[in-house]
């Protein structure tokens, strides 16, 4: 019997995602991961790997930047659409065995809305993937849906395929046990780019006050609270020094 993985991936953009949308990407790409991910100097391009890369719209704004980036993702109606659209550093295979096979090759490993379709055994063994893929002071960035926000149900039912969601907390509690030093977690909140998109990311601020208050006065707990709808995290592996 054909799985609900296998029936909803085969046709995936044409069902569900649609065709990949250039400025909503930049605008993630450029806020939320090009900070995090290291550059290795002027002569030694960083090498970045994006897993679960789709049509490859951030494969291309990487390299772009100056990064030796590469995609990989099994749906092949995704990538058919990457190679149609002229970007060659797209390749249809598993993640796992990619990074797998790839030990110690890469900077930093991408994930932006991946995660979130993986088991919690899934999501598990792509820490563990990723981190014996990453070079020494390797990071893994990835924007994942916030468990915490009070209308994150609209992110993560919006797509049948998701299986798995995130807080800050669960996400330390998966760097600390598959061997990242440390991690960092950051609010994904609207962008400004335009004048409605101002007004909405400026009408956010008070908005999520609310919602952070709340959470305080439940739990006692004053700061560190994300409560957009996603939140991306930075796992950091542990750096070569020099003795």
């Amino acid at each position: 019997m054909e799985s609900l993985r296998d029936r909803l991936y085969g046709s995936y953009v044409s069902t569900h995602a649609g065709s990949a949308s250039g400025p909503a990407t930049g605008l993630a790409y450029r806020r939320d991961l090009r900070p995090h991910i290291p550059r290795t100097g002027t002569t030694d391009r960083s090498r970045v790997l994006d897993i679960g890369c789709g049509q490859g719209e951030l494969v291309r704004l990487l390299v772009a930047d100056g990064f030796d980036a590469r995609g990989v993702d099994v749906s092949t109606e995704q990538v058919s659409l990457a190679r149609a659209a002229g970007l060659d550093r797209v390749e249809q295979a598993d993640f796992h065995a990619h990074l797998r096979a790839s030990a110690g090759s890469w900077d930093a490993v991408v994930a932006t809305d991946v995660l979130e379709h993986l088991t919690r055994d899934e999501v598990l063994q792509t820490f563990d993937d990723a981190r014996v893929a990453l070079r020494p002071g390797g990071v893994l960035v990835a924007r994942v849906p916030n468990a915490v926000s009070p209308t994150g149900g609209h992110t993560m039912w919006g797509d049948v395929t998701h299986e798995t969601w995130f807080t800050r907390r669960s996400v330390a509690q998966l760097a600390a046990v598959t061997g990242f030093t440390s991690v960092d977690v950051f609010a994904c909140p609207p962008p400004a780019h335009g004048l409605v998109s101002a007004a909405r990311a400026l009408l956010w601020r008070p908005i999520s006050g609310v919602f952070k208050l709340a959470l305080a006065v439940e739990t006692g707990v004053v700061r560190g609270h994300i409560v957009t709808q996603n939140l991306t995290f930075v796992a950091h592996t542990r750096e070569v020094t020099n003795s």
